[in-house]
C-alpha cells in the first residue's frame, strides 16, 4: 500500500491539499471520482517518508488518544447511534489532530462502500490489534464488544509501557549524572590541575597518564565528540529501520540481564493478552498466531516464535511448538499444556498474561533495589580511579617541596 500526497478541484472550483494510504494511484482517482472532485496533483511518498511527513502535517496519535477514540466509538455503538454519527462527533470531539484526520477520512470511505475495519486500516493510524478486532465485530455482528475489548487491550500495553518507562527512569538519570560528572571534570577540572603537575616535573603514574590524555583528546577534539554523539542520536531512528539492525539492536536487548527481563515480560504478556483477545472472540489458533507475527513489536522475540504456525500447521500441539520456538520459561509450556488437556486456553492464556503484567509491576518495584548496588559500584570505581590518578601526584609534589 503507498501514501499519496495530492491536490483536487472540489465542484466549486476550490483547490484542497490532502494524503492517504491506497494500493495504487487508480485506486486514488476511483476514491476522488466517486466524491465528485478532479484529481490536480499527486505525489507517491518512498516508505521511509511516510511517518515524518504524518508527523509533520498531522502530528502522530499517541496511544492513549486511540484508545479512547476506540472505547467512544464501542459506546456510541451501545448506544444505538450509527457509525457514521459516532465518527461525526468524534471528529469534532477529539483533542487529537491525527485522530481528527482519520475520523474524516473514514466518513469519506464508509460513504463510498468501504467496511469500517478497510477503512480504519487505510487511515494508517490504528494499530493491527484494532483492525484485526474490528473484522472480527463486523462478521460476528458484535463490533461494539470487539472495539471495547480492543480498548482494554490498548489500556493494558499503556499501563506496561508506563511501568517500563517507571523502571528505567533512575538506572538512565544515573548513568547521565555521572556521565555529566565525568566530563565535567575531564573539560573543566582536570586541565587546570595537570598544568600544576607538569610544572613540578614530577613522575606521573599510570592512571593520572591516562586521565591526562583523555581531557587532551576532549580539549583537542570535542567539536568532532559532539558532532558524532548528535550523529548517532540522529542516525538511530534511520538505523532501525534496517531489518538486520534492528534485529541485532532487538536481540542485545533482550540478553541484557535487567532490561531485558522487563522487555521479555512485557512483550510475553502482550503476547499473551493478544491471543486470548482473538481466540476468545472466535478466532482459531493458527489465524492468531498467524496475525500475532504482524503484531510483534521485538524483531528477535518474533524471529524465535515466527516457526510455530508452521510446527501447528504439521500436526504439533500449541504447547510442543511453544517449547521448540525457545522463547518461553517452562511454566508457560505448562500452562499452555494444561489449557490443552481440560480445553480451557482463553482463560490459561488470560492468566499467563495477567502473571507477566503482574512481573512487570514487580520489576518496576524492586528494580531500584537492583540498579542501585551496579550504580554505587560504578560510583566508587570511578571515585578510586580518581583518587589514584590524583592524590598520587599531589603526595609526590608535598614531598618535593619539603626537599
Amino acid at each position: 500500500m503507498g501514501f499519496f500526497v495530492y491536490s483536487f478541484m472540489t465542484e466549486t472550483g476550490d483547490i484542497v491539499k490532502d494524503m492517504g494510504n491506497y494500493e495504487s494511484v487508480y485506486e486514488l482517482y476511483e476514491h476522488l471520482e466517486s466524491s465528485g472532485k478532479e484529481i490536480y496533483r499527486v505525489f507517491e511518498l518512498p516508505d521511509f517518508l511516510e511517518p515524518i511527513y504524518k508527523y509533520v502535517a498531522i502530528g502522530r496519535a499517541k496511544l492513549k488518544d486511540i484508545s479512547e477514540f476506540v472505547r467512544n466509538l464501542s459506546v456510541y455503538m451501545e448506544s444505538g447511534i450509527a457509525v457514521q454519527g459516532a465518527l461525526e462527533d468524534l471528529k469534532n470531539a477529539s483533542n487529537s489532530k491525527a485522530l481528527r484526520y482519520a475520523a474524516k477520512q473514514m466518513l469519506e470511505m464508509l460513504d463510498e462502500g468501504y467496511s469500517f475495519s478497510d477503512a480504519l486500516q487505510k487511515t494508517g493510524i490504528f494499530p493491527k490489534i484494532v483492525i484485526s478486532m474490528a473484522k472480527i465485530g463486523e462478521t460476528s455482528g458484535g463490533l461494539e464488544d470487539t472495539l471495547k475489548d480492543a480498548a482494554d487491550y490498548l489500556d493494558r500495553i499503556i499501563a506496561i509501557r508506563s511501568a517500563t518507562k517507571r523502571a528505567l527512569i533512575y538506572p538512565t538519570f544515573s548513568l547521565f549524572a555521572i556521565f555529566g560528572a565525568f566530563i565535567f571534570w575531564i573539560v573543566y577540572v582536570l586541565p587546570q590541575i595537570t598544568e600544576l603537575f607538569k610544572s613540578q616535573g614530577i613522575a606521573l603514574p599510570l592512571a593520572t597518564r591516562m586521565l591526562i590524555a583523555t581531557s587532551d583528546f576532549t580539549q583537542q577534539y570535542w567539536q568532532f565528540m559532539l558532532i558524532g554523539i548528535v550523529g548517532i542520536v540522529i542516525s538511530i531512528p534511520f538505523l532501525l529501520r534496517i531489518k538486520k539492525v534492528k534485529y541485532l539492536f532487538h536481540r542485545v536487548l533482550w540478553k541484557m540481564p535487567i532490561v531485558g527481563m522487563i522487555i521479555r515480560y512485557s512483550q510475553t504478556a502482550f503476547y499473551f493478552q493478544y491471543l486470548a483477545l482473538l481466540t476468545s472472540s472466535g478466532v482459531t489458533i493458527t489465524e492468531s498466531l498467524d496475525t500475532m507475527e504482524f503484531a510483534v513489536t521485538n524483531s528477535y522475540f518474533l524471529s524465535l516464535i515466527k516457526g510455530m504456525l508452521d510446527r501447528l500447521k504439521n500436526g504439533d500441539s500449541l504447547s510442543e511448538s511453544a517449547k521448540d520456538s525457545k522463547a518461553f520459561e517452562p511454566i508457560v509450556i505448562r500452562m499452555i499444556a494444561v489449557g490443552e488437556e481440560t480445553g480451557n486456553m482463553d482463560s490459561q492464556m488470560k492468566r499467563l498474561s495477567d502473571m507477566y503484567y503482574t512481573k512487570v509491576q514487580n520489576m518496576v518495584e524492586i528494580i531500584g533495589k537492583l540498579i542501585e548496588p551496579i550504580i554505587l559500584a560504578f560510583i566508587g570505581i570511578m571515585f578510586i580511579f580518581f583518587v589514584l590518578a590524583l592524590i598520587g601526584p599531589i603526595y609526590g609534589m608535598l614531598g618535593n617541596m619539603t626537599k
